[in-house]
C-alpha cells in the first residue's frame, strides 16, 4: 500500500479553497468597517462634501447652511 501525496498550490499557505471561503465573510466585515469609518468621520467637511453629500437619496441629509448672520460676507 503506497501513500501518494498531492501538491495543492498556496499563498503564504492560504488555499483557493480557504480563500473562498472566508472572501464573504471578510467582505461583509470590510463593508461595515467603511461604512463606520465614514459616519465617524461625518464632522470634517471634507468628507461631508465629497462623499457624503453625493449619496443619491441622502445627500440633502448632510446639507449644512451657513445662517445669514454668521456669514461673514
Amino acid at each position: 500500500m503506497a501513500v501518494t501525496y498531492k501538491y495543492t498550490p498556496n499563498f503564504l499557505g492560504f488555499n483557493a479553497k480557504l480563500i473562498a471561503r472566508w472572501s464573504p465573510v471578510l467582505a461583509v466585515w470590510g463593508g461595515a468597517a467603511g461604512i463606520g469609518a465614514l459616519f465617524l468621520l461625518e464632522p470634517i467637511p471634507r468628507v461631508r462634501n465629497d462623499i457624503l453629500k453625493k449619496i443619491p437619496v441622502l445627500g440633502n441629509y448632510w446639507e449644512r447652511p451657513i445662517d445669514p448672520n454668521d456669514s461673514p460676507f
